[in-house]
């Protein structure tokens, strides 16, 4: 964590107690370069955007690809590569690492394969709200620890674990799809629910969209996307509301009628997903 600091030349907001976690660390900090060459960390890693809009590249094993982050987006380092990032402006970066002797740990256990077998599939400007989750209670508890806390830090170590073994491994990556419907018509749906996430929706707006019945398209997008049509929608809207709670301007009754939801139901359903309150999230945001 130091060499990131020293390389990024950070300006460090928050940091976990070194002696006092020992499967999970995290940090915040401000950068103070926009150009940065990493060496390989050799344990996994991930970076979120906790501030305004940017735009990065990523070059990897002589690979570039560049793209938009905004707040909550997140890219996943390899563990064994070396990689360089270049920002358009200087970043507020949360980064969480686990322990690598964890995770091989989980990966023999879960797996039953040999953890040499495994590796971190890099990631990048990508959204995932349990890793986002994950790392804003690990921040919440550094900035405002609890009697509890090892044993909190010790569970949410344990989540990040699965979550990557099962979503950011080559060993665990989802089947391909097996529905038989053409990948656009999915695809439709989804751009059309994102575009109208404010909206009042409905099964028979969302399946026309994507031209089909009501029923095929239910079934059939629950098969695809491992989520029913209003689970998605409601995930969706929770991210997006995630994203909306870094503007300040915004208060938490306007957030929550942006995504369609009205306030003490939005309260209730982030609380739930989240593990905590809007306000409580935005005092992290803020510690």
């Amino acid at each position: 964590m130091e060499a990131v600091h020293r390389l990024a030349d950070a300006k460090v907001a928050l940091a976990s107690p070194p002696r006092d976690w020992g499967s999970v660390v995290v940090t915040r900090f401000l950068m103070g370069k926009v150009d940065v060459n990493l060496p390989a960390l050799g344990v996994p890693a991930y970076g979120i955007n906790y501030g305004p809009d940017m735009h990065l590249e990523r070059t990897l094993n002589g690979r570039r690809v560049s793209g938009s982050g905004r707040a909550g987006y997140l890219s996943l380092l390899p563990m064994d590569e070396d990689t360089r990032w270049v920002f358009d402006k200087p970043g507020d970066i949360v980064l969480v690492v686990l322990n690598r002797r964890v995770f091989e740990d989980a990966i023999e256990q879960r797996t039953g394969k040999p953890a040499s077998a495994a590796e971190i599939i890099p990631r990048f400007v990508i959204r995932d709200f349990e890793l986002e989750r994950i790392a804003h209670h690990l921040l919440g508890e550094v900035s405002d620890p609890r009697p509890d806390g090892r044993l909190r830090v010790e569970q949410m170590a344990h989540e990040l674990t699965s979550r990557l073994v099962d979503s950011h491994t080559n060993v665990c990556e989802p089947d391909v799809d097996s529905t038989g419907v053409a990948p656009n018509r999915i695809k439709r749906a989804e751009e059309f629910i994102q575009e109208n996430l404010g909206a009042d929706l409905s099964l028979e707006d969302i399946s026309r969209a994507a031209g089909m019945s009501r029923f095929h398209f239910a079934k059939t997008f629950k098969q695809s996307r491992g989520l029913s049509p209003y689970a998605y929608v409601k995930e969706l809207r929770l991210r997006q509301a995630r994203t909306l709670l870094h503007d300040r301007d915004l208060t938490i009754s306007q957030v929550a009628e942006a995504v369609g939801f009205s306030h003490s139901y939005f309260t209730a359903e982030f609380r739930q997903r989240m593990g905590m309150t809007p306000s409580r999230f935005r005092d992290v945001l803020q510690a």
